[in-house]
């Protein structure tokens, strides 16, 4: 099957999908889609699918019922001919029906996921920031333990030679690079 077939075989599916949403608008609101007014959206048991100040907004009218419409059509034909042109010997009708059924939702969650693609690289460009710092402390301090924090260490980068008592011994341990041990 090539591309094209494909394509149209997929916005076929989507024609199936679009045929459905009608049906269930007019068996719901009892009229046709265009003419359904956002304050007349309300399922029972769940909250409007309507945004603060969207209640005073006209119905959308036939023509922008039908540009949606076929962007729907796009949505669905598009990803199928790509499948097709890529797999050529893998998607038959079938195959070319259900991913046109099925475009548009997955377009929607892939669409939902970008935000969070793009925290968690940005996420993963700062980690390698947090990662650098952190290998510089660890080749500047071996052990561990910065020139502060009261442990005896390495002699600071200032070349402080005081002593530091430990805690809990009594004993003062040097910190100058010329002392080998503790003092009793």
């Amino acid at each position: 099957m090539d591309w094209l077939m494909a394509a149209w075989v997929g916005v076929a599916g989507g024609a199936t999908m679009e045929a459905v949403d009608v049906i269930k608008s007019i068996k719901w609101h009892r009229k046709m889609p265009w003419n359904v007014q956002p304050d007349t959206i309300e399922p029972p048991r769940r909250q409007p699918d309507v945004r603060p100040g969207e209640e005073q907004l006209p119905a959308p009218g036939w023509q922008g019922y039908c540009v949606a419409a076929v962007l729907r059509l796009f949505v669905s034909g598009a990803p199928t001919g790509a499948l097709a042109a890529t797999y050529p010997h893998s998607v038959n009708p079938l195959v070319a029906y259900m991913v046109g059924l099925g475009a548009l939702s997955v377009v929607q969650q892939l669409a939902s996921l970008v935000p969070l693609a793009v925290k968690s690289a940005g996420r993963a460009a700062l980690g390698g920031v947090v990662e650098e710092a952190q290998q510089q402390t660890v080749q500047q301090y071996p052990n561990g333990h910065g020139p502060t924090n009261g442990v005896p260490g390495p002699t600071p980068p200032g070349g402080s030679t005081t002593h530091i008592p430990q805690p809990g011994t009594g004993i003062t341990a040097p910190q100058g690079p010329a002392d080998a041990g503790g003092q009793v």
